[in-house]
C-alpha cells in the first residue's frame, strides 16, 4: 500500500514510470496521462511529501485504517504465502464504495483521487509492494534519501525528460 500511495503522492515519480512505461509499449494514452500531470502543476500542487524508512516511502497507517475499519470500510488481513512470507491485504465492503460513490457526488473535486487511483493501479499492473518499491529505488533521488528525511522531487528531470520525448515523438 505504501508504494502506491507514493506514486499518487508523487506526481512527478508517477509520471517517470509512466514514461518508462510508454517507451516500453508506445501506448500513446502514457505520454498524454504524463503530460496532464505537468500540464495541471500536479508535481507542485499535489505532491504530499512523504519520509523515507529504511525500505523507502514510508508513513503510519494505523489510525488510518483504525478509522476505517471501525465504520465497516475496510478489513485489513495478514495471510502467508506458501513461501511463508505474510501479505498482506485490504479487503474492501461494498459500504465502503457506497461511501466512495457518495463523497464523489457531493465533492466532485474528489473524483481527482478515483481517477489517480485508476491510474496508479494501471501502471502498478498487479505488482505487489515488494517490486513496486524495488522499482522505485532505481530512482537515484528516492534511493540516496536518508534515513528520516523527505523524498525530494524529480519533476524538474522528468519535465525535461517528457519535453524530450515530446520532440522527439
Amino acid at each position: 500500500m505504501q508504494a502506491l500511495d507514493f506514486w499518487v503522492r508523487y506526481p512527478d515519480y508517477l509520471a517517470d514510470e509512466i514514461l518508462s512505461q510508454f517507451e516500453q509499449s508506445s501506448d500513446p494514452e502514457m505520454l498524454v496521462a504524463a503530460r496532464e500531470i505537468f500540464a495541471a502543476d500536479e508535481p507542485d500542487v499535489r505532491r504530499m511529501p512523504m519520509m523515507r524508512k529504511y525500505y523507502g516511502a514510508y508513513e503510519p497507517l494505523d489510525t488510518s485504517l483504525a478509522i476505517l475499519k471501525s465504520r465497516g470500510l475496510v478489513l485489513p488481513r495478514t495471510r502467508k504465502t506458501s513461501r511463508g512470507t505474510n501479505v498482506r491485504d485490504f479487503l474492501l465492503s461494498e459500504k465502503a464504495f457506497e461511501t466512495c460513490a457518495a463523497v464523489v457526488e457531493n465533492f466532485p473535486l474528489m473524483n481527482w483521487y478515483r481517477e489517480r487511483i485508476a491510474l496508479v493501479l494501471r501502471i502498478a499492473d498487479n505488482r505487489g509492494g515488494k517490486a513496486l518499491k524495488d522499482r522505485q529505488h532505481e530512482q537515484k533521488e528516492y534511493h540516496d534519501a536518508q534515513v528520516g528525511d523527505t523524498i525530494p522531487t524529480i519533476a524538474q528531470r522528468v519535465k525535461m525528460r517528457l519535453d524530450r520525448m515530446g520532440n522527439t515523438r
